[in-house]
């Protein structure tokens, strides 16, 4: 991640880091000066509290400042493994990503309550999109490890 991390604060106005896994103490002490580091953990917990504010407000308007979302305003990042050079944050628009989902529908015409069996890595491109298209279209996503998949398709007792 640090060399990522360098790139990025080079490159990118980064307000946060949101970690799956490791250590924030594994990080190098000029990236966590210079960008807030989270666990995902703690970000579900600020959600939560986030939500109870919300609730308890007599007016929400008062606890957020949104502002419009233009259609070449990006919506995600997807970042490249570096395997030919330094890893690159890749930007997709909303207008970008809603042209796939909407695209993907012609192929894959889902209704609600559907379930799809991830088999990508979550950082893939195609991945990613198929989050989005199962979200805006209220199925499910189904995550698994490769022996668990082997298992189910052989039917074994494992």
């Amino acid at each position: 991640f640090n060399r990522i991390a360098d790139l990025f604060i080079a490159k990118a106005t980064m307000k946060l880091v949101i970690l799956l896994w490791g250590d924030k103490s594994e990080l190098s002490r000029e990236v966590l000066d210079k960008v807030s580091v989270f666990h995902y953990q703690e970000i579900i917990e600020m959600g939560k509290h986030s939500r109870e504010l919300l609730i308890d407000s007599y007016d929400a308007r008062k606890l957020y400042d949104y502002e419009p979302i233009r259609s070449g305003d990006v919506a995600t990042l997807i970042y490249t493994s570096g395997t030919t050079g330094n890893p690159k944050a890749v930007m997709i628009t909303h207008h970008n990503l809603l042209h796939q989902i909407k695209s993907l529908w012609d192929i894959i015409p889902v209704k609600a309550g559907d379930r799809f069996l991830s088999m990508l890595p979550p950082w893939h491109a195609y991945e990613r999109v198929l989050e989005y298209f199962t979200f805006a279209y209220g199925a499910g996503q189904v995550y698994t490890d490769v022996k668990s998949l082997k298992c189910y398709s052989e039917r074994d007792s494992c």
